[in-house]
């Protein structure tokens, strides 16, 4: 195990931010948060946070490493900087989920939004021999 305590806290967005993961490997690696708080921006989905020795555990992984080989040069500079964790009492409305283990996760990963263009309906043809006017009123 490496050096991490389970008494700090690092959120999933400082995950993705800094260190280089996704969500699916966040999903995958981590399974459920350790801990819930409100997102203080707004009506959004709660800020997920895990401990910091389970991150680094799930770092030393074989399929951590590959996805950190595959990293570019433009992502991989994050990784030296350091990353954010933050001590229990520091959060504010802080909840505990009890068993992260048995918390169903159902991750869908993001597709683009595609619109359909209707197509215009085309006008009714005419029947032989029948023309229309246009009156103007005005």
């Amino acid at each position: 195990m490496l050096q991490g305590t389970a008494e700090r806290l690092i959120s999933a967005s400082d995950l993705k931010r800094q260190r280089g993961w996704t969500e699916t490997l966040v999903t995958a690696l981590l399974g459920a948060p350790d801990a819930l708080c409100p997102n203080p921006h707004g009506f959004r989905a709660p800020m997920r946070w895990f401990r910091e020795d389970r991150v680094l555990d799930a770092e030393a992984e074989d399929v951590f490493r590959r996805r950190v080989g595959r990293l570019g040069d433009h992502a991989a500079w994050r990784r030296a900087q350091p990353t954010r964790s933050w001590a229990a009492g520091e959060l504010e409305h802080l909840e505990w989920l009890d068993d992260p283990d048995r918390i169903a996760l159902f991750h869908a990963p993001r597709r683009p939004r595609l619109r359909r263009r209707r197509p215009a309906p085309a006008p009714a043809p005419a029947p032989p021999g029948m023309r229309f006017e246009v009156l103007r009123l005005f």
